[in-house]
């Protein structure tokens, strides 16, 4: 079935919908692009993985006279995709297949944007996911190995070492675990509100340096998600994220270097917490 989206579809849809939030993948798909079509901003990020309107970019693309057309939809658990094909884009003759790809929060469905965003880059994707799953984790292992971020790697090696301690003990969790998961998961949570801040309060940035805002703080809100139950493996995870964090926020330009120096102590803060907490387990 083929839709072009003007405006009087969207009306027409929540009209029949009584103002409903899209719900399916499919539903949200349209919403969404009908959001990056009318450059709504605002819209465009409530129906995707953009954390702040700040970030959205309009895929660095032209939309007038864009049309699109909907094909099969995926679900494999809390991911799905769908075949889009998008007809008028600036500089192609021909009609660009790619995929839209979601992820499942909670109950709603939402526009995975920058996947999304790279999919349509590179044209027709049709690789396994497997493959690119592989591909990522190479990429990591070589991006730690290339680190000189001391702070980072302590915190890395920190939480490894906490994952060989959960192996030796107990998994009831004590009071000292109790506590010392408020105070990891405080930090979690004002590092990302620190990076929303910076998002916002930075309109100049790079989209680069957009995306590895936006895609930080989905990493430390998700994690930090997890420490609702806490446990030994979930502390180490949780640590191995604030690391893999501090990487990510040293690439940023120097254009974030006050809110780099704030994040930096902050990390710090972390470590020395970790530290303390291992300590006091061994001697439990």
């Amino acid at each position: 079935m083929k839709y072009v989206l003007f405006p009087f579809l969207v009306y027409s849809v929540l009209m029949a919908t009584g103002c409903s939030r899209p719900e399916s993948p499919q539903e949200v798909s349209e919403a969404f692009w009908q959001a990056v079509l009318e450059e709504d901003a605002e819209a465009a990020a409530d129906y995707s993985t953009l954390v702040d309107e700040a970030a959205f970019d309009g895929f660095e693309q032209q939309w007038q006279n864009v049309s699109i057309e909907w094909g099969r939809v995926v679900i494999d658990d809390n991911l799905a995709r769908v075949t889009t094909t998008l007809s008028g884009l600036e500089g192609q003759n021909e009609a660009t297949e790619s995929l839209t790809y979601l992820v499942r929060k909670g109950d709603d469905w939402l526009v995975d944007y920058y996947r999304t965003g790279d999919a349509l880059k590179q044209g027709p994707v049709w690789g396994s996911l497997v493959g690119q799953l592989e591909k990522l984790g190479e990429d990591l292992k070589s991006r730690w190995a290339n680190q000189s971020d001391e702070m980072a790697v302590e915190l890395e090696r920190l939480g490894r070492e906490l994952q060989q301690q959960a192996q030796s003990m107990n998994e009831d969790m004590s009071a000292l675990a109790e506590e010392y998961g408020d105070q990891l998961s405080q930090h979690l949570e004002a590092l990302s509100e620190s990076l929303r801040e910076a998002l916002k309060s930075t309109p100049s940035a790079t989209p680069q340096d957009r995306r590895t805002l936006n895609e930080t703080v989905i990493r430390l809100e998700d994690q930090r998600e997890q420490l609702s139950e806490v446990n030994l493996k979930t502390l180490a995870e949780s640590t191995a994220t604030a690391a893999e964090a501090q990487l990510q926020l040293g690439e940023l330009s120097e254009e974030f270097a006050a809110y780099k120096a704030e994040w930096r102590q902050r990390v710090v803060d972390m470590q020395a917490e970790m530290a303390e907490f291992l300590e006091n387990l061994k001697t439990r």
